[in-house]
């Protein structure tokens, strides 16, 4: 029997040396296990800080390859260089060694080309973004810059000799974790890379329309019932620029604008075709994608300088969508955080400015109805002629299986990227697809944010801005000399108002856009009597403003940030952070007294009396501790959509905005829309309160709901949502309604606030660290302290001091 432990031992050898070479064993989304337990060059070599810690002398044969990278203590890089195009190699550089799995696989989903290391899973994904255009987007951007704009280029080429000069000394053993999780290689960078970057931003940003939802609602409902139901402003909203104190330039007869708008515009819309549809997306598509900012005037400070506040609200990961860094060259000591797979700087600070932006909101796609000419759809009429179809063909690759090519058709409007659904055989015209050059903008977008970064006056702030498409911004603006502005700038589209807000014909080429609003008559606010100029998502203009504007906005938190800006005399970088963490609701302000109003207390017991409390004693705080909050949520959420049975999530049609629902609760409770279509009974308002009051009492059972922590369950997950990469529980108060925004997986990215004093300061917070590395301290080292409320000091270094690690290239 001696022989059978040797036995057992020699089989076991056997399948580890056999299973342990196979990938995706079982069909579970595994690597080859050998490879990825070899000690020589799996995972035990992620582990630690690799070279951030050391002292490093590099030398590179690529001319721009010179400069200094000194990190300090929390891990973020300051890199002094001798130009801009040796900034940027050495931003391509740093990037690369932080995040050189977030740059690839981000892009590759923008691309469609997660099939090729995911497998056939991934293949329904792949196929819709190459639908969309992306790929012939980021292809066209480049062109463009080849073209017209050869110093943008050469920015973005020296950004991608820095990543490649990263990628080409690395080892099998030297590669990010996920690379070995997955199965992949690093590819190399190339100025499309950033492109398909840029493109990802804008459809997460500028990536939401109504038209189908809008066709169908208006089809349904009487035209009055319509117009009550989905107005296009909300009359009390108070705008990033008001018409009192705006500065637009006086009106003039408009030039054509037509002769450079592309033909083709691809769609935005998000995807989901696996389990975890944001899994691998930087900035996925959300309704609720926004920021808030706001600029204080030296008048109103405590110390006579002028302080900014800049808190974008995007989709939360490990790694942060954010890298923060200094960058210093001749003419620019700036810092502040930019995407890593992009140059230069997207917020921040320097000498003598800050700047930082929040979104716009605005809906720059339409959808166009082709009349297709046969079933192919190799013809089209367009102008009363036929049209030939052009199409574009894509490769897809899947891991594992045969390439697809796919054959997208493009009219004049633009691609036709769906199937099936409401869109399907629609064409789509989406701004992100224009791409104009020089005779239009002196600047790519690329090249606006490395110009910020050395601006020194408002002047050099609106040049930089000239450049700027898509997707459209609010940039406020804080000056040393004492200057304050916002700016809502992008290339907005001319329409006739109620143009794009449903599907249009696609018969004629006067249903085009017809040019943009140009950048003399876009909306400014500049040292406004007020004393702050601010945005948080909410409308762009006050009605005075002459031109249209479409889409979704925000209706509480600006009201909110404005009221306090105005009841505050004086402002300090305290209060500014104070703004930023405040979570307060103005809707919880606005509802919940509706709602108890509506509420018969007479037959409530001693438990029910208790819940009653919770909401009649609620401070409309979204604290993490508060269960009046949770108990508000879960009432409003109920009714909202008690009171809209006629309008299903999903029914395809239009949601009302909450601000109309709240009119429509305290001026009309006998409104038809409370009554309830499956009952003969004629609901009100009160009805409906009390029905959801007593649902709710009949849940809980004498017991009180949980914190509002536990009730929004909110954490950050790794961006492949690999399990156990990702945050515990995130305690901190703040809902979606709040200035201080937190979602699960979504908030606050980044939080920062400037003091633009003779030496200007910055305090900022990130929820993560510089590392994408699981392994290193330096990957979540922020979370904790963005968590509490906490913030950094930005400092910048003229000169390293006591750095934990640099390296010199020479």
């Amino acid at each position: 029997m001696r022989w059978i432990p040797a036995l057992l031992s020699g089989l076991l050898l056997a399948a580890w040396l056999l299973l342990g070479s196979v990938s995706g064993l079982f069909g579970l989304p595994l690597p080859a296990l050998g490879a990825f337990f070899n000690p020589a060059r799996g995972f035990w070599q992620n582990t630690g800080e690799g070279m951030r810690t050391e002292q490093l002398d590099f030398h590179l044969e690529n001319p721009v390859a010179r400069g200094e990278i000194h990190f300090d203590d929390r891990g973020v890089p300051h890199i002094i260089a001798g130009s801009l195009e040796s900034a940027c190699f050495l931003q391509g550089y740093a990037n690369a060694y932080d995040r050189l799995w977030q740059m690839d696989i981000s892009t590759r989903s923008t691309e469609g080309a997660l099939a090729q290391v995911l497998g056939p899973s991934m293949v329904a994904r792949d196929l819709l973004q190459v639908r969309r255009g992306f790929r012939e987007m980021a292809r066209r951007s480049i062109d463009t810059m080849r073209q017209h704009f050869p110093e943008d280029l050469a920015a973005l080429q020296a950004y991608a000799d820095g990543v490649n000069a990263y990628v080409d000394q690395l080892a099998p053993a030297d590669y990010p974790i996920e690379y070995k999780l997955l199965g992949h290689t690093p590819l190399r960078w190339s100025p499309y890379r950033t492109a398909l970057l840029m493109k990802g931003m804008s459809a997460g940003l500028s990536g939401r329309y109504y038209d189908a939802a809008a066709t169908k609602t208006r089809a349904a409902l009487p035209p009055e019932e319509f117009r009550e139901l989905f107005p296009e402003r909300f009359p009390r909203n108070s705008p990033v620029v008001p018409d009192a104190g705006s500065r637009v330039s006086q009106l003039s007869i408009l030039p054509d604008f037509t002769a450079w708008l592309p033909t083709i515009a691809p769609a935005s819309a998000p995807a989901a075709v696996s389990a975890e549809p944001t899994a691998y997306t930087l900035m996925p598509p959300d309704p609720d994608n926004g920021s808030n900012n706001w600029a204080v005037a030296p008048a109103r400070t405590n110390t006579r300088a002028p302080l900014l506040a800049s808190d974008p609200h995007l989709s939360l990961s490990f790694p942060s969508v954010w890298y923060e860094a200094q960058i210093t060259f001749p003419g620019c000591n700036a810092r502040g955080v930019g995407l890593a797979g992009a140059p230069g700087l997207m917020m921040g600070f320097n000498d003598y400015v800050a700047w930082g932006e929040t979104n716009v909101g605005h809906d720059v796609t339409d959808w166009y109805r082709i009349r297709w000419t046969d079933t192919a759809r190799t013809a089209y009429l367009l102008d009363g002629r036929e049209v030939t179809t052009d199409f574009i063909a894509d490769t897809v690759r899947i891991k594992g299986e045969d390439e697809l090519v796919v054959r997208t058709p493009w009219t004049y409007f633009g691609p036709v990227p769906e199937t099936e659904g409401p869109y399907a055989e629609l064409a789509m015209r989406w701004l992100a697809q224009d791409e104009p050059g020089r005779t239009v903008r002196p600047h790519t977008t690329v090249m606006t944010f490395l110009d910020l970064m050395q601006a020194r006056n408002y002047t050099d702030y609106v040049d930089a801005l000239r450049g700027y498409v898509d997707p459209a911004q609010n940039f406020a603006f804080a000056a040393r000399d004492g200057d304050i502005a916002i700016r809502p700038n992008g290339f907005f589209p001319l329409r006739a108002p109620g143009e794009g807000r449903y599907i249009r014909e696609g018969d004629s080429s006067k249903h085009n856009w017809q040019g943009t609003i140009p950048f003399a008559e876009r909306p400014v606010h500049y040292n406004p009597v007020r004393g702050y100029v601010s945005s948080a998502n909410q409308e762009t203009t006050g009605p005075g403003y002459p031109y249209y504007y479409l889409g979704g906005f925000d209706e509480y938190r600006g009201r909110y940030i404005n009221r306090v800006l105005d009841r505050q005399p004086t402002m300090n970088q305290r209060r500014m952070k104070e703004l930023q963490l405040d979570d307060y609701s103005l809707l919880g302000e606005e509802l919940a007294p509706i709602l108890l109003a509506r509420l018969d207390r007479t037959q409530l017991d001693g438990d029910e009396r208790r819940v009653l409390r919770l909401l009649s004693e609620w401070d409309y705080r979204f604290t993490g501790e508060s269960r009046g909050a949770t108990l508000f949520d879960r009432f409003y959420r109920r009714l909202y959509a008690l009171t809209f049975d006629e309008f299903p999530a999903d029914s395809g049609l239009l949601r009302i905005e909450n601000w109309k629902w709240n009119d429509l609760l305290r001026e009309q409770p006998t409104h038809p829309v409370f009554d309830i279509v499956a009952t003969d009974f004629r609901e009100t308002a009160a009805t409906l309160t009390q029905r959801v009051f007593d649902e709710l009492l009949e849940e809980l059972d004498g017991a009180l709901p949980p914190s509002w922590a536990e009730e929004r369950d909110a954490h950050i997950d790794h961006l492949g949502k690999i399990p156990g990469f990702g945050s515990p529980l995130i305690t901190t108060g703040g809902a979606r309604s709040t200035p201080r925004v937190v979602g699960d997986n979504f908030g606050g990215s980044w939080r920062m606030v400037i003091e633009l004093g003779a030496e200007p300061r910055g305090w900022g917070a990130l929820p993560g660290g510089a590392s994408g590395n699981p392994g290193s301290r330096y990957y979540d080292n922020g979370f904790q302290e963005w968590n509490e409320g906490r913030y950094h000091e930005l400092t910048r270094w003229s000169k390293p001091v006591d750095p934990i690690g640099s390296w010199i290239f020479e």
